[in-house]
Protein backbone atom coordinates (compact mmCIF):
# COMPACT_ATOMS: atom_id res chain seq x y z
CA UNK A 1 0.00 0.00 0.00
CA UNK A 2 1.40 3.57 -1.06
CA UNK A 3 2.81 5.09 2.05
CA UNK A 4 0.85 8.79 1.54
CA UNK A 5 3.31 11.26 3.90
CA UNK A 6 3.73 14.69 2.64
CA UNK A 7 2.52 16.60 -0.38
CA UNK A 8 4.27 16.97 -3.88
CA UNK A 9 4.90 20.88 -3.01
CA UNK A 10 6.30 20.29 0.25
CA UNK A 11 8.74 17.59 -1.86
CA UNK A 12 9.07 19.39 -4.34
CA UNK A 13 10.20 22.70 -2.05
CA UNK A 14 12.59 20.06 -0.23
CA UNK A 15 14.62 19.12 -3.79
CA UNK A 16 14.40 23.05 -4.90
CA UNK A 17 16.05 23.91 -1.10
CA UNK A 18 18.48 20.86 -1.54
CA UNK A 19 19.68 21.63 -5.15
CA UNK A 20 20.89 25.34 -4.07
CA UNK A 21 22.44 24.08 -0.96
CA UNK A 22 24.64 21.37 -2.77
CA UNK A 23 25.88 24.42 -5.36
CA UNK A 24 26.87 26.69 -2.10
CA UNK A 25 28.29 24.20 0.28
CA UNK A 26 30.16 21.99 -1.75
CA UNK A 27 33.32 23.09 -1.14
CA UNK A 28 33.19 22.16 2.77
CA UNK A 29 32.11 18.39 2.02
CA UNK A 30 31.83 17.85 5.67
CA UNK A 31 29.60 20.85 6.62
CA UNK A 32 27.30 19.92 3.50
CA UNK A 33 27.35 16.28 5.04
CA UNK A 34 25.55 17.37 8.49
CA UNK A 35 23.64 19.91 6.06
CA UNK A 36 22.13 17.44 4.24
CA UNK A 37 21.90 14.51 7.07
CA UNK A 38 20.12 17.58 9.25
CA UNK A 39 17.87 18.19 6.17
CA UNK A 40 17.11 14.45 5.26
CA UNK A 41 16.13 14.22 9.62
CA UNK A 42 13.38 16.97 9.09
CA UNK A 43 11.85 15.62 6.03
CA UNK A 44 11.30 11.88 7.50
CA UNK A 45 10.19 13.24 10.80
CA UNK A 46 7.74 15.32 9.19
CA UNK A 47 6.60 11.95 6.83
CA UNK A 48 6.14 10.50 10.44
CA UNK A 49 8.93 7.88 9.58
CA UNK A 50 6.93 6.27 7.54
CA UNK A 51 9.37 6.13 4.19
CA UNK A 52 12.82 5.60 6.25
CA UNK A 53 13.88 1.64 4.43
CA UNK A 54 13.31 3.68 1.27
CA UNK A 55 15.86 6.16 1.53
CA UNK A 56 17.93 3.94 2.95
CA UNK A 57 17.47 1.69 0.12
CA UNK A 58 18.14 4.10 -2.20
CA UNK A 59 21.23 5.89 -0.34
CA UNK A 60 22.80 2.36 -1.04
CA UNK A 61 22.12 1.47 -4.11
CA UNK A 62 22.10 5.15 -6.00
CA UNK A 63 25.22 5.79 -3.83
CA UNK A 64 27.32 2.55 -4.79
CA UNK A 65 25.84 3.40 -8.62
CA UNK A 66 27.74 7.02 -8.20
CA UNK A 67 31.07 5.09 -7.11
CA UNK A 68 30.94 2.92 -9.38
CA UNK A 69 30.56 5.66 -12.54
CA UNK A 70 33.32 7.99 -11.23
CA UNK A 71 35.68 5.30 -10.70
CA UNK A 72 34.85 4.05 -14.51
CA UNK A 73 35.99 8.03 -15.54
CA UNK A 74 32.28 9.22 -16.51
CA UNK A 75 32.25 12.18 -14.66
CA UNK A 76 33.92 13.42 -11.25
CA UNK A 77 33.38 15.83 -8.39
CA UNK A 78 35.31 18.90 -7.31
CA UNK A 79 35.53 18.20 -3.25
CA UNK A 80 35.99 14.53 -2.58
CA UNK A 81 38.20 13.52 -0.05
CA UNK A 82 37.48 10.34 1.14
CA UNK A 83 35.94 7.99 -1.59
CA UNK A 84 35.12 8.54 -5.23
CA UNK A 85 32.15 10.60 -4.67
CA UNK A 86 31.80 13.42 -1.75
CA UNK A 87 30.38 11.42 1.56
CA UNK A 88 27.46 13.71 1.07
CA UNK A 89 26.59 12.17 -1.69
CA UNK A 90 24.93 8.76 -0.93
CA UNK A 91 22.76 10.66 1.53
CA UNK A 92 22.03 13.17 -0.96
CA UNK A 93 21.05 10.61 -3.83
CA UNK A 94 18.47 8.93 -1.25
CA UNK A 95 16.60 12.02 -0.07
CA UNK A 96 16.56 13.31 -3.94
CA UNK A 97 15.26 10.32 -4.77
CA UNK A 98 12.74 9.84 -2.05
CA UNK A 99 11.26 13.55 -2.89
CA UNK A 100 10.95 12.93 -6.45
CA UNK A 101 9.19 9.74 -5.53
CA UNK A 102 6.82 11.61 -2.79
CA UNK A 103 6.28 14.40 -5.46
CA UNK A 104 5.43 12.37 -9.02
CA UNK A 105 2.57 10.98 -9.88
CA UNK A 106 2.62 7.12 -11.05
CA UNK A 107 4.22 4.56 -8.27
CA UNK A 108 0.53 3.23 -7.08
CA UNK A 109 0.80 -0.63 -7.34
CA UNK A 110 4.93 -0.27 -8.19
CA UNK A 111 6.71 -3.27 -6.63
CA UNK A 112 10.05 -4.23 -5.96
CA UNK A 113 11.80 -5.70 -8.94
CA UNK A 114 15.18 -7.64 -9.19
CA UNK A 115 15.09 -6.74 -13.10
CA UNK A 116 15.06 -3.18 -11.80
CA UNK A 117 18.28 -3.34 -9.29
CA UNK A 118 20.03 -5.49 -11.91
CA UNK A 119 19.24 -2.88 -14.77
CA UNK A 120 20.60 -0.23 -12.42
CA UNK A 121 23.80 -1.89 -11.85
CA UNK A 122 23.98 -3.15 -15.34
CA UNK A 123 23.32 0.14 -16.56
CA UNK A 124 25.82 2.41 -14.55
CA UNK A 125 28.62 -0.50 -15.63
CA UNK A 126 27.58 -0.02 -19.43
CA UNK A 127 27.62 3.76 -19.27
CA UNK A 128 31.43 3.47 -17.58
CA UNK A 129 32.52 2.18 -21.13
CA UNK A 130 30.75 4.21 -23.87
CA UNK A 131 30.21 7.74 -21.99
CA UNK A 132 32.90 8.62 -24.47
CA UNK A 133 30.65 9.13 -27.39
CA UNK A 134 27.73 11.39 -26.22
CA UNK A 135 25.68 10.34 -29.35
CA UNK A 136 26.28 6.26 -28.61
CA UNK A 137 25.13 7.15 -24.97
CA UNK A 138 21.91 9.13 -25.79
CA UNK A 139 20.72 5.97 -28.75
CA UNK A 140 21.93 3.52 -25.69
CA UNK A 141 19.61 5.34 -23.25
CA UNK A 142 17.01 5.78 -25.90
CA UNK A 143 16.78 2.10 -26.90
CA UNK A 144 16.83 0.84 -23.32
CA UNK A 145 14.02 2.70 -22.44
CA UNK A 146 11.90 1.70 -25.46
CA UNK A 147 13.17 -1.76 -24.64
CA UNK A 148 11.57 -1.08 -20.82
CA UNK A 149 8.04 0.02 -22.22
CA UNK A 150 7.66 -2.26 -25.15
CA UNK A 151 8.48 -5.52 -22.22
CA UNK A 152 6.30 -3.84 -19.87
CA UNK A 153 9.34 -3.33 -17.19
CA UNK A 154 7.97 0.39 -17.11
CA UNK A 155 4.73 0.72 -17.58
CA UNK A 156 2.80 3.57 -19.94
CA UNK A 157 1.03 5.37 -17.10
CA UNK A 158 4.85 6.26 -15.62
CA UNK A 159 5.85 8.62 -18.83
CA UNK A 160 4.39 12.01 -17.17
CA UNK A 161 6.51 11.15 -13.62
CA UNK A 162 9.49 10.08 -15.66
CA UNK A 163 9.98 13.60 -18.04
CA UNK A 164 8.95 15.28 -14.68
CA UNK A 165 12.08 13.35 -12.94
CA UNK A 166 14.24 13.74 -16.44
CA UNK A 167 13.82 17.90 -16.31
CA UNK A 168 13.92 18.08 -12.82
CA UNK A 169 17.11 16.25 -12.29
CA UNK A 170 18.95 17.70 -15.02
CA UNK A 171 17.84 21.10 -14.41
CA UNK A 172 19.72 20.19 -10.35
CA UNK A 173 22.92 18.64 -12.30
CA UNK A 174 22.64 21.69 -14.48
CA UNK A 175 22.87 24.12 -11.69
CA UNK A 176 25.37 22.32 -9.62
CA UNK A 177 27.50 22.12 -12.62
CA UNK A 178 27.35 25.84 -13.25
CA UNK A 179 28.14 25.79 -9.34
CA UNK A 180 31.25 23.72 -10.27
CA UNK A 181 30.46 20.83 -7.56
CA UNK A 182 31.01 18.28 -10.08
CA UNK A 183 31.72 17.56 -14.35
CA UNK A 184 31.03 15.36 -17.33
CA UNK A 185 34.18 14.04 -18.73
CA UNK A 186 32.92 14.34 -21.68
CA UNK A 187 30.05 16.95 -22.23
CA UNK A 188 30.01 19.19 -25.29
CA UNK A 189 27.73 21.68 -23.43
CA UNK A 190 28.71 21.13 -19.92
CA UNK A 191 25.37 18.46 -19.55
CA UNK A 192 25.24 16.23 -21.51
CA UNK A 193 22.52 15.26 -23.93
CA UNK A 194 21.97 12.06 -22.52
CA UNK A 195 21.44 13.16 -19.24
CA UNK A 196 17.43 13.72 -19.06
CA UNK A 197 17.29 10.12 -20.39
CA UNK A 198 19.72 8.86 -17.34
CA UNK A 199 17.21 10.68 -15.10
CA UNK A 200 14.35 9.08 -16.91
CA UNK A 201 15.59 5.64 -16.57
CA UNK A 202 16.99 5.86 -13.31
CA UNK A 203 14.22 7.43 -11.63
CA UNK A 204 11.50 4.88 -12.95
CA UNK A 205 14.02 1.93 -12.03
CA UNK A 206 15.01 3.36 -9.19
CA UNK A 207 11.56 3.70 -7.30
CA UNK A 208 10.98 0.50 -7.96
CA UNK A 209 14.16 -0.69 -6.06
CA UNK A 210 13.15 1.72 -3.07
CA UNK A 211 10.05 -1.01 -2.61
CA UNK A 212 12.28 -4.00 -1.64
CA UNK A 213 9.99 -5.71 0.96
CA UNK A 214 6.33 -3.70 0.60
CA UNK A 215 3.39 -5.34 -0.28
CA UNK A 216 0.20 -3.89 -2.31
Amino acid sequence: MEKATVSPAVALAFFAIGTFLMALLYHTELLLLAVIIVFTIVHLAYGKWTKVKRFLLAMVVGGACENMAVMLGAWGYSNAHYLPVPLWLPVGWGLAALLLDEALPGAERLHFSWKALAAALAGTFMLGFIFGSELLTLLAFTAAIAGFFLFEHLKKEELAAGLAAAALGTAMESINILAGNWHYTVAKFGTPLWLPLCWFAAFLIMRRVMRFGEKF
